[in-house]
């Protein structure tokens, strides 16, 4: 830790040229705990802009395909352990 990372990928991630390149962003925190449930969720969220609040994993998981096929996307994950 401590060596501006996240710093480094924040200004990559709002960089206009990325911007224009990627259809789709989406930026998740992981931090210590990592929940694949949560994470799917938060993902799915940011690249369709709705609320995924009762839908167990593999509908997640099958929404989250739908959302990215064909698409032009960048996902960072941040502060994986």
């Amino acid at each position: 830790g401590g060596m501006g990372k996240t710093t480094l990928a924040q200004i990559v991630y709002d960089d206009e040229r990325v911007k224009r390149h990627f259809e789709l962003k989406a930026w998740v925190t992981v931090s210590v705990e990592f929940d694949i449930l949560k994470i799917t969720r938060m993902i799915l969220e940011r690249v369709s802009m709705k609320k995924c609040e009762n839908e167990e994993l593999y509908e997640l998981q099958i929404k989250l395909k739908e959302a990215l096929m064909g698409k032009k996307f960048l996902i960072v994950l941040d502060d994986v352990w």
